[in-house]
């Protein structure tokens, strides 16, 4: 019962957790190699999170292949290529370039339908974004790269071993948890229950990521705020630019595209590299952690502008 009670606490009050996660993980050093050591733990988290989230959560209406095909398009290929096309005019160094464009290469975070759980979204439509391009991303992203001349080089096979492992068995231990649902009900009471472990995920990934952080802060503090300016102004000027473009699909389905959008799993592509990635690159991969924790609290408190909800029709 107690541990029912204190899930739900944790998912009713993801957003602000996460961006406290990642403020506690840089004074106290401590905490940041407890998150380190349970990392790759946290990825097993975030997937189970949202597969019962997504499960838990109503039935979403209009969920069709059009939708999904388009969605996965429009994330997975037209807004890489935009990006490509936008920062070839653009004087950036090289590496630099190659970190931006992996960063939007990521396929949408693994805790991307429990963040929709938490914002109000559509954790389904999230869900079966999120599940399909991180499938894919062992072929995608080695493509893309090469197509764009990126130069960096991937161990797609070591991570599709893991992309395989993690996603399979959170997906078992979800349909299990479903499955018995009713006799899990003290631990599982609700769907706020189930975002609740990915918001446990996600505060891991705080703590470990205020170390990669640090360090590049601290070898150069203002090439860092640069980069983490334009993560900052890409995440969630992507997340408007999607909700805004589809905004005639109504706000739960615009605001759920625009949170996959914006929202990537940077790390995962920082994996494939197995972490070889050029000081650039990784610094501007590390920026991109920041935006990505801070989101869903910044995307609640805008939900509850009344001009905000003014400019999207909230049917859908």
């Amino acid at each position: 019962m107690y541990a029912g009670k204190i899930l739900s606490w944790l998912g009713g009050r993801g957003p602000v957790l996460l961006v406290i996660s990642i403020c506690a993980g840089l004074p106290i050093n401590p905490l940041v190699h407890f998150g380190y050591d349970l990392l790759p733990f946290s990825a097993f988290l975030l997937t189970l999170g949202s597969f019962l989230t997504a499960s838990l959560a109503p039935s979403e209406a209009g969920i069709r292949l059009p939708l999904i095909a388009m969605v996965l398009a429009w994330v997975g290929v037209a807004l890489p290529l935009a990006a490509a096309v936008l920062l070839s005019f653009l004087p950036l160094d090289p590496a630099l370039r190659a970190g931006a464009l992996l960063s939007l290469l990521a396929p949408p975070v693994g805790s991307a339908a429990a963040i929709a759980g938490m914002l109000g979204l559509r954790p389904r439509l999230a869900l079966l974004v999120s599940i399909a391009l991180t499938l894919l991303t062992p072929i995608s992203i080695p493509c893309f790269a090469t197509v764009l001349g990126l130069g960096v080089v991937f161990d797609m096979g070591a991570l599709a071993i893991r992309l395989f492992s993690i996603i399979g068995a959170a997906g078992l231990v979800a349909a299990l948890a479903i499955r018995f649902h009713r006799r899990l009900v003290p631990v599982l009471p609700d769907q706020r229950a189930a975002t609740g472990i990915a918001v446990i995920g996600l505060i891991i990934v705080g703590l470990a990521a205020s170390q990669g952080i640090q360090a590049q802060w601290t070898s150069d503090a203002l090439r860092f705020d640069l980069m983490l300016a334009a993560a900052v102004a890409s995440n969630f000027g992507l997340c408007a630019l999607a909700t805004l473009t589809f905004a005639r699909l109504g706000l739960q389905t615009a605001g759920t595209i625009g949170l996959v959008s914006g929202n990537r799993n940077v790390t995962l592509v920082w994996a494939a590299t197995s972490f070889g990635l050029p000081p650039l690159a990784e610094g501007y991969v590390a920026a991109c952690v920041i935006p990505v924790l801070a989101l869903p609290l910044i995307i609640k408190l805008c939900l509850r502008l009344p001009s905000f909800g003014r400019l999207i029709p909230q049917n859908g």
